[in-house]
């Protein structure tokens, strides 16, 4: 098992009440948006990306947004993570309104409440497996001691790379590389881990060994995930599908 969900809150709350508890906290919505509207270009050469989108993202599920080329689906996806700017509109993660928040809050903000997995993993290759996976220790300033290893350690077993630690990206293949990858997103707990064709450079095989450990992180952690794809076998793995054509959702 990855781990476990969150534990019953403790000081004397009897079972009925601690379920209340446990289930308001993931009935609460891990993210949010309303009427965002996003637009590229000007003129005849204008083109909508997002048309006022609603969406509210469940706490503690996979999450997958289908939809073509052009939809809106990746711009959805980086307006939600604040990589990028709605025209209107307002995402609320954590209870934050990310429009609140200057560039380096956001930053701030992106780096404790946020992981990232993306098509092309982006490992460091002079980094061994364990030092790309304890890197966000490292962004933040945090001295890597033994509860932080332990924690690359657990991670690591769980997504079925323990045994390539000691390995540069070089020397592993696109699944374990990705496996590492989203080792090193899950590292610091983050509220929401979003995953943008997180499959797109691996063969089928590779594809769902990836896939069948987003559903784990979900399931098993707790962890809320949101996939971005085009490929309708990866959303079969999801517990959710949203679809964008011509940037709503439909």
């Amino acid at each position: 098992m990855i781990g476990q969900r969150p534990p019953a809150p403790r000081g004397g709350l009897h079972s009925a009440e601690a379920a209340d508890v446990r289930k308001d906290v993931f009935q609460t919505p891990a993210a949010s948006a309303r009427a965002l509207t996003k637009t590229f270009g000007r003129g005849e050469a204008k083109v909508h990306a997002l048309r006022s989108v609603d969406l509210d993202l469940p706490r503690g599920r996979f999450t997958a947004i289908m939809g073509p080329s052009g939809s809106g689906k990746s711009t959805l996806m980086h307006c939600l993570a604040g990589l990028d700017q709605a025209d209107s509109g307002a995402v609320t993660i954590a209870g934050t309104d990310l429009g609140s928040l200057d560039d380096d809050e956001l930053t701030i903000f992106r780096r404790e409440h946020i992981g990232f997995v993306f098509q092309s993993f982006n490992l460091l290759p002079m980094l061994t497996a364990s030092q790309n996976i304890l890197l966000p220790f490292e962004l933040t300033g945090c001295r890597i001691d033994e509860a932080a290893r332990a924690r690359a350690a657990h991670l690591a077993e769980a997504l079925g790379v323990a045994n390539r630690l000691a390995h540069r990206p070089a020397e592993l293949s696109g699944g374990q590389q990705q496996r590492v990858a989203i080792a090193r997103a899950l590292l610091l707990s983050p509220d929401l881990l979003f995953a943008d064709e997180p499959t797109g450079n691996l063969d089928s095989a590779a594809a769902a060994g990836v896939l069948h450990h987003l559903r784990r992180t979900a399931h098993e952690l707790g962890q809320t995930v949101v996939m971005v794809t085009h490929d309708p076998v990866a959303a079969k793995y999801a517990d959710d599908v949203i679809i964008m054509q011509d940037a709503r959702i439909v």
